[in-house]
């Protein structure tokens, strides 16, 4: 990583984002000058990734990408930017609130498939953000499953452009311009003091997610909480794995559509989706650790086709389920 002030041109940007980066909207007269300044991509250990930009923006221009899943914490601390994750679109930038002084925001956006980004850059705006981006993979190795919060916050991020917009605290806004203020990015100090900013920011971000999540699912009763706690139990269970909605509602003493409803309030997605990403993560797991073929894969998922299983395991994990086997 480099901290030098320098011009970004377009090639350099597509090797940092993706090859498959485009350039779809631009100016006439518009050479392959991008940004001048300093903006980098930077993987700080598995799923972790970081991307910090101080930067002036050199012409209009348009791009699009694909985007992998993961839990996007956007912070502008200067500038603006109009994006777009899928079909919703977002205004990223400090906020005028009613006295008429700009606040920072904050914003959390959830990717639980891969899906196009789209990026407008105006000619001679300057942007200083902070973005931490968390994948699945960091999720699932972090060995948070049997903390507080740990749930309301993986049921936000498997809900499909689900986000959240906040007033950070003066303490993230205060480890984002370290994060920007550091003169040398090239040693193994510097290497590491991003990644505990890093971390200090995604804890704060996932505790506010976690609270949210916990006051919506605390709209339920007690009685109710329970309930979908006892389902839960029993879609990670073998047996429950294999159960019919009918079958787990007689179970816990309510009828089918009563307890979607209160399944969605709690964990925001159905029991049917809840239940393919948990087979879909077992077939990953046994990809990855077992060394077992696709089709095996693809039966324990509970697929009979193949070709189906690999399209739903790109969908939820941004790879297919031949690339997570080479990776062994």
């Amino acid at each position: 990583m480099s901290s030098d002030v320098r011009l970004v041109r377009q090639s350099q940007l597509a090797s940092q984002i993706s090859p498959r980066l485009q350039v779809v909207r631009r100016e006439a007269d518009m050479d392959d000058r991008m940004f001048e300044g300093r903006l980098e991509w930077v993987c700080l250990r598995e799923g972790l990734f970081l991307h910090y930009s101080d930067c002036l923006e050199l012409n209009t221009f348009r791009t699009h990408a694909q985007i992998r899943p993961c839990l996007n914490v956007v912070l502008f601390l200067e500038g603006n930017c109009s994006v777009q994750y899928g079909s919703q679109r977002f205004d990223f930038g400090p906020r005028r609130c009613n006295s008429g002084r700009l606040h920072n925001e904050v914003v959390a956006v959830a990717l639980a498939e891969p899906d196009l980004f789209v990026r407008d850059s105006r000619r001679g705006a300057h942007v200083r953000k902070v973005v931490v981006s968390l994948a699945p993979e960091w999720f699932e190795s972090g060995g948070l499953s049997g903390l507080g919060g740990y749930q309301e916050v993986l049921a936000f991020s498997r809900r499909h452009l689900a986000n959240l917009a906040w007033k950070p605290s003066t303490r993230l806004l205060a480890m984002a311009e370290q994060m920007l203020g550091l003169s040398c990015y090239n040693g193994l100090l510097d290497r590491l003091h991003l990644e505990s900013r890093s971390l200090e920011i995604a804890a704060e971000v996932l505790a506010v997610i976690g609270q949210r999540q916990g006051d919506s699912a605390r709209a339920l009763r007690p009685c109710e909480q329970l309930r979908i706690r006892r389902v839960v139990e029993l879609l990670d269970s073998e047996p429950g794995s294999q159960w019919t909605l009918e079958a787990i509602a007689r179970e816990v003493g309510v009828n089918a559509n009563t307890l979607q409803v209160q399944f969605k309030a709690a964990q925001g997605m159905t029991i049917f989706e809840y239940l393919r990403g948990r087979k879909l993560r077992l077939a990953r797991d046994a990809l990855e650790r077992q060394d077992v073929s696709v089709a095996q894969a693809a039966w324990l998922a509970g697929y009979s086709s193949a070709a189906n299983f690999a399209t739903a395991f790109k969908r939820q994990f941004g790879l297919s389920p031949r690339q997570v086997r080479t990776r062994l």
